[in-house]
């Protein structure tokens, strides 16, 4: 089997690896993602160029943040925690002028589900969604064995579900009261700050015993919750409440076997409570959460292996 270089590039930092059917077979080299978008192709250049050199790899597949064409050819939209220009570069024809070799790219959250799917804890399951629940929501869906992409390459913006028409949160996207907005890990943290407000200074125990209610983090209520904290217990259960109705919005659209749980959120869902939650919003066959097998190497993998299968 083919030797592929998986590159994950997101707005925090860029990995690089060296894949081998799903298996990585080299280290995990990681970079800050540059502040520029010149400064992020060079640094694109030197991991490729390194990894190629030390494994004789056949091709190169992208998982990146933003929205990819039909042709897992190139970026057409950016998200704000990359630098301006970003969806301008021309990847794969500066990557296939340098190294001579095949490239793909595809969305993140796209290559994450597709990992999952093909060698993951979703294996065989031809109907599953993948949703990475971190600082925002994003979410690859496949049907029918292959990734759900729509007509331009943008569908699976799972994050952006209306919650409500009261235009109560401003969401990263723009746009207003997304489901990102009630059930990320952002959400999570307004969400306790929203509660604590509501409860009266004299009568704030345990986590939020002088504590400023505007420095409340999702940390502290994690942190509670392993103490028994009654505050943040029902936060939890607040932030499973809104999850659980995205949840029921995607499994009574598409019926799918499964969905995969990653990021870093999705460690702190307690998933009997979660599916149970679930259960009494859904209108047909019931469809279990599980967690990711592939985590924060998911987008490398999956976008090796979308490669893999295009050669």
């Amino acid at each position: 089997m083919e030797k592929i270089i998986g590159i994950d590039i997101g707005g925090t930092k860029i990995n690089f690896a060296c894949v081998q059917r799903e298996n990585i077979i080299s280290e995990v080299i990681s970079c800050k993602t540059p502040d520029t978008a010149e400064e992020i192709l060079n640094s694109l250049c030197r991991g490729i160029f390194d990894l190629i050199e030390k494994y004789d790899a056949k091709g190169i597949g992208i998982a990146t943040a933003g929205t990819v064409d039909l042709e897992n050819s190139k970026v057409t939209g950016s998200t704000g925690n990359l630098p301006k220009g970003y969806e301008k570069l021309e990847l794969k024809k500066v990557f296939t002028e340098n190294f001579k070799l095949p490239v793909l790219i595809e969305n993140d959250a796209n290559a994450a589900a597709f990992a999952e799917f093909k060698a993951g804890n979703a294996k065989g399951h031809l109907n599953t969604l993948t949703v990475t629940l971190g600082t925002g929501i994003g979410g690859g869906i496949i049907v029918d064995g292959k990734l759900l992409k729509g007509k331009t390459g943008a569908a699976a913006e799972v994050g952006h579900i209306p919650m409500t028409y009261e235009k109560l949160r401003k969401c990263s996207c723009g746009s207003w009261d997304c489901w990102e907005a009630y059930a990320s890990g952002t959400g999570y943290a307004i969400n306790a700050k929203e509660i604590a407000q509501k409860i009266p200074p004299e009568k704030r125990q345990g986590i939020l015993k002088n504590k400023v209610i505007s420095e409340l983090t999702t940390y502290d209520v994690i942190e509670g919750l392993k103490n028994n904290d009654f505050f943040s217990i029902k936060v939890h259960d607040v932030w499973e409440e809104y999850l659980s109705m995205g949840f029921a919005s995607l499994i009574n659209i598409f019926e799918p076997e499964s969905i995969v749980l990653s990021g870093g959120m999705a460690k702190a869902v307690n998933y009997e409570a979660l599916n149970s939650k679930i259960k009494e919003r859904i209108v047909i066959a019931e469809t279990k959460l599980i967690p990711a097998q592939f985590e924060n190497n998911a987008g490398i993998i999956g976008a090796a292996l979308l490669l893999l299968e295009k050669l």
